[in-house]
């Protein structure tokens, strides 16, 4: 097990030669798909077809009512970017519920990203999407932070999940309490755009590596290769910059990358053009979550959407 990361930059380092936080694997995939109920968002959200068309979907303004620090709040120090990609879509997901509930009481903590890192099949750095997809919906779910006596996930530790240390009571039992009902693999940019018009937030898996500077409209070109995982968490289909769809992608490198921001993003977030997200989806290794079986139809909050700064 390599040492932590003590900053951004040598974090950013390791990645640009070659370390591997995220994989796509696509025989676990091929398993994982088998053994789900509602194995593809198309097939599975059909009736949610075209929803997202023309739209500016933010759902991860519904996280930033409950969490105003989300973003750079949990700094990445080890290898488990999928864990953290897995969490933040899966804390989205439930807080659009929430907000759209009215009952902000109930969303208690974030979630932790500690016993989905410990998820993995081995002891090494990190792990595949579709392993992590398959650990909320089946084995586990997500912990949220608070300290649980036999172990304190109040406060990220990345050891604890690195080195597999929360105990077996906690990382299945507790975790069932907040199990992810639903689980799909997203393949196509219609489908990315529907989801996330509806509050389902998507973790993506893929080799894309990103400028870390946003040019003046907040996007990021595409630049090197890291195996990595990160989160997509907004969707501008207006077409008012391109004419093209694009995604807003949540990194879990802290304060990592500067330039303007559109629409409030949080730090540490990046848009990213319609051919670079259908790349990232195109390596098979995004998930989109859902805290009821299967995906219903949602009308997101009003977010104050003429909001660009």
């Amino acid at each position: 097990m390599a040492s932590k990361f003590k900053d951004t930059k040598e974090l950013v380092d390791a990645y640009e030669n070659g370390f591997i936080g995220a994989e796509c694997d696509p025989e676990d995939v091929a398993k994982l798909l088998g053994e789900l109920k509602h194995p593809l968002f198309g097939a599975s959200a059909w009736e949610l077809d075209s929803s997202g068309e023309g739209k500016l979907s933010l759902p991860f303004k519904s996280l930033l009512k409950f969490d105003k620090g989300f973003g750079p709040a949990e700094r990445q120090t080890t290898g488990d970017c999928v864990s953290h990609a897995t969490r933040n879509a899966v804390d989205i997901t439930r807080a659009v519920e929430i907000d759209i509930k009215g009952e902000p009481e109930s969303f208690e903590a974030r979630g932790a990203t500690e016993a989905i890192y410990q998820s993995r099949s081995h002891m090494g750095q990190g792990m595949t999407c579709s392993g992590a997809a398959r650990y909320v919906n089946q084995v586990g779910g997500v912990l949220i932070r608070k300290d649980y006596e036999l172990v304190n996930l109040s406060k990220y530790n990345s050891s604890l999940g690195a080195r597999k240390r929360i105990p077996n009571q906690i990382y299945k039992t507790e975790a069932k309490k907040h199990q992810v009902k639903t689980i799909s693999l997203v393949s196509t940019i219609e489908e990315a755009r529907d989801a996330l018009a509806n509050g389902y937030a998507l973790s993506c898996c893929s080799g894309l590596g990103f400028s870390s500077s946003r040019d003046k409209n907040g996007i990021a070109a595409r630049r090197g290769s890291w195996a990595h995982a990160m989160a997509w968490i907004a969707c501008d289909d207006t077409r008012e910059i391109y004419d093209e769809t694009l995604f807003l992608i949540q990194n879990s490198w802290g304060k990592w990358n500067g330039g303007p921001k559109k629409h409030g993003q949080p730090d540490g977030s990046f848009w990213v053009r319609e051919k670079d997200a259908r790349s990232i989806l195109n390596a098979r290794g995004s998930f989109v979550f859902s805290d009821v079986d299967g995906f219903p139809a949602k009308q997101l909050p009003d977010y104050g959407l003429g909001d660009w700064s």
